[in-house]
C-alpha cells in the first residue's frame, strides 16, 4: 500500500513526481506527488506572497482530503507553513525553514546561492529573520540578473534560455559557491527549490557543503509521524477554497528563473 507525501506549490499536477535526488530520501512505499497553487500570481513582491499564502494553504487542505499523509512546502518562501501547521491533520514541512536549518547547524555560516535576482531577495530575508538565521547568514549571491527577468523579451524568453543551457547555471552557481567559501561561509544552501535536479551536481564541485532545501524538508516529512487532528471547521475550509476559486482561472504565470520542472 502506497503513502503520500505532497509537494505543494511543485508546478503542474501530473501524477507523481519523478525525482532521483528525492525518491532516495523516502520509503519504498512513500510516493511524492505534485499539489501547485491555483493562484496563478508569481511571488515578485509581498502583495503576491500574501496571495500565494492563500494558494498554498488550499492545496495543502486538497492534499490531505486525498490522503497526503505529510505535506511540503516546494518553495523556500514557504508559504502558508503557519497555516497549514495551524489546521491540517497531517504533519507540513517548509523547504525554507529545513533548509536553513541543515545550512545553519551546529552555529556553521552558511550563504545562499540562488537563481533568483536579487530584487526577490527580500524572500530570503524574510525566512531569514523568521526562522533567526540572519546573523549566520554571510550573504546571499544572485546567479540570476534583473534583465533577465525584465528584459524586453520577457521572463518566459529568460526560462527558455536556461532551460537550454543548464551548464551555464551551473557553472555560474559552482563559482558563486567558490565566492561564499572564500568569504567565510562553511557551508551553502541553495535558494530555489527549482535546482535540486542539480543540486548534487554542485555539491560534487563545491568546496564545502551544499544544502539542497526542498531534499531536506522531503527527508523530514518521511520521517514524520501523524500529529493530532487540529479543530477547523468546514466553514473555515470552504471560505479558503471559495477565495481560490474566484481566480483559480487566471493564467498562469510561469516562474522566470526556474531551472528545472516536476516530472510524472
Amino acid at each position: 500500500m502506497t503513502s503520500r507525501i505532497a509537494l505543494i506549490g511543485g508546478g503542474p499536477r501530473l501524477g507523481p513526481v519523478v525525482a532521483p535526488e528525492l525518491q532516495q530520501l523516502v520509503a519504498p512505499a512513500d510516493e511524492l506527488v505534485s499539489y501547485p497553487s491555483r493562484i496563478s500570481a508569481f511571488p515578485y513582491t509581498a502583495l503576491e506572497m500574501l496571495l500565494q499564502e492563500v494558494g498554498h494553504a488550499e492545496a495543502a487542505f486538497t492534499a490531505v482530503d486525498e490522503g497526503a499523509r505529510a505535506i511540503v512546502i516546494d518553495s523556500v518562501g514557504d508559504y502558508g507553513l503557519g497555516a497549514m501547521r495551524a489546521s491540517l491533520s497531517a504533519p507540513a514541512f517548509g523547504s525554507g525553514e529545513a533548509g536553513l536549518a541543515a545550512a545553519g547547524a551546529k552555529g556553521r555560516r552558511f550563504a545562499i546561492v540562488t537563481v533568483w535576482p536579487a530584487s526577490m531577495n527580500f524572500i530570503l530575508e524574510g525566512r531569514l529573520r523568521t526562522y533567526g538565521h540572519r546573523d549566520a547568514c554571510t550573504g546571499i549571491l544572485n546567479v540570476g540578473a534583473e534583465d533577465d527577468v525584465a528584459g524586453a523579451d520577457g521572463p518566459n524568453a529568460y526560462l527558455s534560455r536556461i532551460k537550454g543551457g543548464h551548464q551555464r547555471v551551473i557553472d555560474a552557481a559552482s563559482h558563486a559557491i567558490g565566492i561564499a567559501a572564500s568569504q567565510g561561509a562553511e557551508a551553502v544552501m541553495l535558494g530555489c527549490t527549482c535546482m535540486s535536479g542539480i543540486a548534487a551536481t554542485l555539491a560534487a564541485a563545491a568546496p564545502i557543503p551544499v544544502i539542497n532545501p526542498l531534499a531536506a524538508a522531503v527527508a523530514a516529512a518521511a520521517a514524520a509521524g501523524p500529529i493530532l487532528r487540529p479543530s477547523v471547521g468546514e466553514d473555515r475550509r470552504d471560505m479558503l477554497r471559495a477565495m481560490v476559486e474566484a481566480v483559480a482561472g487566471a493564467p498562469a504565470e510561469a516562474c522566470p528563473v526556474c531551472i528545472s520542472e516536476p516530472q510524472a
